[in-house]
């Protein structure tokens, strides 16, 4: 019963959001309605499962776009790539800095609140390393609700801001591929590559992998796509997936860290902010020194998941392949290589 009301719940915000044209609405909006729930009772709940059925719909939806030119186009990802991670390391040693000074905390914990990781990794990482999990987590928590509620919608005001021209030049061509009259691919036609995306993501979340169950997914769907056996995916369908995302996400969130938000107010302003202004200001210099388009420049820089970004990078207008694979890669990076240098720098100065 419970989880049918979360789902209710999160489904009836999501429509309402997404009627209010706010960028990634449903996604918002269902993290919105599912946490209002836990919240206000405590039950809120969905089958952990349920996350692994969003990033094998997401995989399957981004995979469907997936060209050969796009392929062939990957190898020019790695020093965007690169400038990437060095950005958002500068970036998150910059707030650590800030945190330490502002704060009794001590230096690990500040390094891990500023991660850009994952919401359930980095806390779990953080705590085998010996920091404050619990403050890790609440940190964590910000940095993820704002890469999806708040930081989308900056990125849109500024490229239009910033980048009139491009931006208009985007939505023109949103508009007029809306207007085509296309054959919409039906649920039937979609069923087999669904069946088989879920499954390879079953096998890449049991692989332990950092987006294992996303890349898994992703990675199969090309391959259905580029051999000429994938058709395309009913929109819908990526609306169910971010209705069960919102849910895995709103249901995890709790008065304990709403109340815990208070304390450490400070920090989170600091955090957003530092995110805001590496978003637009270094996502404008990715976009010119390596031809990416302003916009999907600014969210390859964000900090929310890889497959939260992937499905509202698509209510922007954003359908690149290119995002999601150099989100995945900057996932992986910082999970694996980040806290290493975590260590060093304690080491260092210690």
């Amino acid at each position: 019963m419970w989880m049918l009301l979360t789902l209710a719940a999160a489904l009836g915000m999501g429509v309402l959001v997404f009627k209010l044209n706010v960028p990634g609405g449903m996604l918002v909006g269902a993290i919105l309605g599912a946490a209002a729930l836990n919240i206000a009772t405590g039950q809120a709940y969905i089958f952990p499962q349920a996350r692994v059925l969003a990033q094998a719909l997401t995989g399957a939806y981004i995979g469907c776009m997936m060209t050969r030119e796009d392929v062939r186009h990957l190898p020019r990802l790695i020093q965007p790539y690169f400038f990437v991670l060095v950005s958002l390391l500068v970036l998150n040693l910059a707030m650590a800095a800030v945190f330490y000074r502002a704060t009794d905390l001590d230096l690990l914990t500040c390094l891990f609140c500023a991660a850009p990781g994952g919401m359930s990794d980095t806390p779990l990482i953080a705590m085998d390393m010996g920091a404050d999990g619990s403050v890790v987590a609440v940190m964590q928590f910000v940095r993820m609700i704002f890469g999806m509620g708040c930081l989308p919608t900056v990125i849109l005001l500024s490229d239009r801001l910033l980048e009139p021209e491009a931006a208009k030049a985007l939505e023109s061509r949103i508009q007029q591929q809306n207007k085509r009259v296309q054959a919409k691919p039906t649920f039937l036609g979609f069923l087999p590559t669904m069946c088989l995306a879920m499954a390879a993501a079953g096998l890449g979340k049991l692989s332990g992998v950092p987006a294992g169950a996303l890349s898994a997914a992703l990675i199969v769907t090309v391959a259905l796509k580029l051999s000429g056996r994938c058709p395309g995916m009913p929109i819908w369908l990526r609306q169910v997936a971010q209705v069960v995302s919102g849910c895995c996400i709103g249901s995890g969130i709790t008065r304990d860290q709403i109340f815990a938000m208070r304390q450490l107010a400070l920090p989170a302003v600091a955090l957003c902010l530092g995110y805001i202004a590496c978003c637009v200001g270094v996502g404008l210099v990715l976009s010119r020194l390596f031809h990416i388009p302003p916009r999907e420049a600014m969210l390859t820089l964000s900090p929310a998941g890889a497959t939260e970004m992937a499905l509202i990078a698509a209510d922007l207008g954003v359908e690149s392949t290119n995002l999601v694979v150099l989100q995945i890669c900057r996932l992986v990076g910082v999970m694996l290589i980040f806290p290493q240098i975590f260590n060093l720098v304690v080491i260092f100065l210690s």
